[in-house]
């Protein structure tokens, strides 16, 4: 059974656990690291958070003191706190999920993942860091950039590649971490979504204006098309607070955890919960950031390319799109029913997502593949400005610069964007690629002025 959604303490712990269970597997870190750095704020109350994020101040925060078991080979993490306990558990290579026992099975069979040996040499394997000269780059510049971004350790960035005229330019890691170290990548996993939806186009089993998506939407929902979905202006009735402009450190309305997050952390059939929203807006009017669209549009692949079929689509995303460009270490979670959770609960190396970003630079080349067309490639980078009416900055599923978000680089950058201010940010006209890995907890600090700077000087590098 899944975690009421009125009870917003047990949501917020049971999310808590699912991230401390997953960070412990993939990234190596001790369960009190993650709690403090990446999900504290999940377990806290509202009034804590908002006082947090006005005043810089975590102390609060951090004063949580859970209690963190470890279970079955690491296969079962429960998180006591307040005088209750949220469980995560794994289901194979698909990671964990939110379970309201201990005991609760998968409704799906897990499928092994076979990721494929190591390979070096860009772009198809790990490459090796070449002179930033030899692309033209101005080396110093660069260099001020990298170490804007990693003095302050309370700003908590991880890790940075750079890449310059599809060459790697700059790869630097913080302490413990290194290349093989699987970051937790948050909403950067919706322009993965994005881009299954171009190989799905591409291939002839979807397209952007198609309707009539889902069988149950018999309604006035049938007139959604695909574009509204990746645009996030599906115009489905879902609660939220975590879009530009939003109060973030609301994680509950009238007694209910928003459904935004509702699907992290209840271990509910994410599906079928955000298909049986009611209409609340025309589709293609009102652009929100809600996760009900990406989840939708990776079950809609799903659909077309794999019939359905819960089971055989899991390893779908690796052989058609993680594998052929070489991003060996990519993590897709699902929940308790199979569902791709792509919309946040994804990981990946910062080298994967520099294969990521560069695809998308290549407008969907790789080698002798052409994985997405370049209209679609064109599609997820221009600004619905129709949905999108008071802010048109975003595209499908990849916020853009249109608008001058960060002011220190081009009107044509696009970025891959999660929590924790991780970013892929692509730049067409200087042919640059720059990834950004971070905890959730550098965002408390203003490590996004800190971006805006290091990014900026990474592009008049690349100018140069």
């Amino acid at each position: 059974m899944a975690i009421p959604q009125n009870d917003p303490e047990l949501c917020g712990l049971s999310w808590a656990t699912k991230v401390i269970a997953s960070g412990m597997a993939f990234t190596g870190r001790a369960p009190e690291d993650i709690f403090r750095r990446s999900c504290n704020w999940m377990a806290a109350s509202d009034a804590m958070m908002k006082e947090a994020l006005e005043t810089k101040n975590p102390a609060a925060l951090l004063a949580l003191d859970p209690v963190i078991e470890s279970r079955s080979g690491g296969d079962l993490v429960s998180v006591t706190l307040g005088g209750r306990t949220a469980w995560a558990k794994r289901f194979g290579d698909q990671g964990f999920a939110v379970v309201d026992s201990p005991d609760r099975s998968p409704a799906f069979a897990p499928t092994p993942i076979a990721r494929p040996d190591q390979t070096t040499g860009w772009p198809d394997g790990d490459p090796e860091v070449i002179d930033p000269g030899a692309t033209g780059m101005d080396t110093e510049l660069l260099a001020q950039a990298s170490e804007k971004l990693f003095t302050n350790p309370m700003e908590m960035t991880n890790a940075v590649v750079v890449l310059h005229k599809g060459q790697p330019v700059l790869e630097r890691y913080r302490e413990p971490f290194g290349r093989e170290t699987q970051f937790e990548s948050w909403s950067m996993g919706k322009s993965i979504s994005a881009t299954l939806a171009g190989i799905a186009i591409k291939a002839g089993q979807l397209s952007l204006d198609e309707t009539e998506l889902f069988d149950n939407w018999t309604d006035d929902r049938k007139t959604i098309r695909t574009r509204d979905l990746l645009n996030m202006a599906s115009g489905l009735s879902f609660t939220g607070s975590f879009g530009k402009g939003e109060d973030h450190s609301v994680k509950q309305r009238d007694g209910l955890f928003l459904d935004h997050i509702y699907v992290y952390a209840s271990g509910c059939d994410a599906h079928t919960f955000c298909a049986d929203k009611p209409l609340a807006d025309p589709p293609g009017t009102a652009g929100r950031y809600r996760n009900c669209d990406p989840i939708l549009m990776t079950s809609l692949v799903r659909n077309r390319m794999a019939g359905g079929d819960v089971d055989r689509f899991l390893s779908w995303p690796y052989e058609n799109l993680f594998h052929p460009i070489g991003a060996r270490g990519m993590i897709l979670e699902t929940d308790p029913y199979g569902n791709f959770l792509i919309s946040g609960h994804d990981y990946g190396r910062a080298m994967d997502w520099a294969h990521l970003g560069q695809l998308h630079l290549q407008r969907g080349a790789w080698g002798g593949l052409q994985l997405f067309d370049e209209d679609f490639a064109e599609f997820v980078r221009t600004p619905a400005t129709e949905a999108w009416t008071h802010d048109p900055y975003y595209g499908g599923f990849f916020p853009t610069n249109a608008t001058g978000i960060i002011p220190t680089l081009p009107r044509d950058a696009f970025w891959m964007s999660g929590g924790g201010l991780q970013r892929v940010v692509i730049i067409p006209s200087l042919d640059l690629v720059i990834v950004r890995m971070g905890h959730m907890a550098g965002q408390v600090f203003g490590v996004e002025a800190t971006l805006a700077e290091a990014f900026g000087l990474i592009a008049r590098a690349a100018a140069s």
